[in-house]
């Protein structure tokens, strides 16, 4: 009894001094909301990508490999609030936020595209040595653990290396600049891992396609009976988008 009331009390003073802010707006949560507040929630800008094999996600790997599904959970829209999601996971260092995510993505897959729970498994992008020093964690990683609890996947970090780092891609302008920056950025340590599997390779945020692109290739030059789908927690509208 004692115990669960210091508990409460060091939790009432968490509370006050460092309440919990909405990861998209900075705005403080009330009781009954978590990670997002309610009307980031609610204006969310879902892609609705699950809808049908038109996704705007497919035609960025047009020309290079045929993904089985290509998903987005929400549009990234520079400036905007929910933008800031994706800003706060990758350079603030919000890994809770990576998993929270996470878990919201794969409850809305499992409920909506329930035909992607019969993957084999979540393979996230994985990060450079020199990059995970920086940040200290793996974001994709992060998203992909709180999709895994959802849609009842494992996560396989063991079969795909990142072995060269270029430019930061947010530095690089064109999508022919991006698919060289990436060029043969990838490499499977462990094929045995994903030989006639149907992976889902996971990242946090999708532009041009490019670094996924540079994934997968390696992936099925190492093994081509591996079948890829995509996952992105957001993803760049096309041009013309109004939310």
């Amino acid at each position: 009894m004692i115990v669960d009331h210091i508990k409460h009390v060091f939790s009432g003073i968490k509370v006050i001094f460092f309440p919990e802010l909405c990861v998209a707006c900075g705005r403080k949560l009330v009781a009954g909301e978590n990670m997002l507040c309610t009307a980031c929630r609610v204006d969310m800008p879902l892609t609705g990508d699950h809808k049908g094999d038109n996704s705007h996600l497919r035609e960025r790997f047009a020309n290079h490999f045929d993904p089985v599904w290509a998903v987005s959970f929400f549009y990234y829209v520079h400036g905007s609030r929910h933008s800031r999601i994706i800003l706060n996971i990758k350079f603030r260092g919000c890994a809770s936020a990576a998993v929270g995510m996470g878990r919201l993505f794969g409850r809305y897959l499992a409920e909506e595209c329930p035909q992607m729970c019969r993957a084999d498994m979540l393979v996230p992008l994985p990060l450079s040595r020199e990059r995970m020093m920086v940040r200290g964690f793996n974001q994709s990683e992060l998203i992909a653990r709180g999709m895994g609890g959802q849609m009842g996947l494992d996560v396989e970090t063991r079969a795909v290396a990142r072995v060269r780092y270029g430019n930061a891609q947010s530095r690089t302008r064109s999508r022919m600049e991006r698919l060289c920056n990436v060029d043969r950025a990838f490499a499977v340590v462990r094929p045995e891992l994903l030989k006639g599997r149907h992976i889902i390779l996971v990242d946090d945020v999708v532009t041009t396609g490019s670094t996924l692109t540079s994934c997968a290739k390696a992936i099925l030059e190492a093994v081509p009976d591996c079948r890829i789908s995509i996952a992105a927690l957001a993803s760049t509208p096309k041009r013309g988008y109004r939310n």
